[in-house]
């Protein structure tokens, strides 16, 4: 995907599959809600195991994908991350008009910045 395909996909795109790696150092995989703000992945967490994870082990993979066959498109993005007790204004307006909510659930929030991103989109799902 050029720059702007992959801006307009992760913009129709609010869930991706997220791995941090557990105490055992095993992958931990889990559907969460993120939004894309700059060059990174911001996300939300409650204080459970995906937070002890980041916090002992600062770096995660993510993956969005839809579609199926002709249609298919996935971004993937592996990198370091950074938790945050209080996120910029910014951020959170951009998360309350993406997701309904200024998620003031979130025990904290951490950003993901990219080291490394693939992006794929299938010949049929080019627009």
């Amino acid at each position: 995907m050029d720059a702007a395909e992959l801006a307009a996909f992760l913009a129709e795109r609010h869930w991706c599959v997220l791995a941090t790696t557990s105490a055992q150092g095993h992958a931990q995989a889990r559907p969460v809600a993120f939004t894309a703000l700059g060059a990174s992945f911001w996300f939300a967490t409650v204080a459970g195991a995906r937070l002890r994870n980041l916090r002992r082990t600062p770096w995660a993979s993510l993956v969005v994908a839809a579609g199926e066959g002709d249609q298919h498109r996935a971004v993937a993005a592996d990198g370091p991350t950074t938790i945050v007790a209080r996120p910029p204004e910014e951020l959170l307006a951009a998360w309350q008009e993406r997701h309904g909510s200024r998620a003031d659930w979130a025990a904290a929030w951490f950003e993901l910045q990219p080291a490394r991103l693939f992006s794929y989109a299938a010949e049929g799902a080019r627009r």
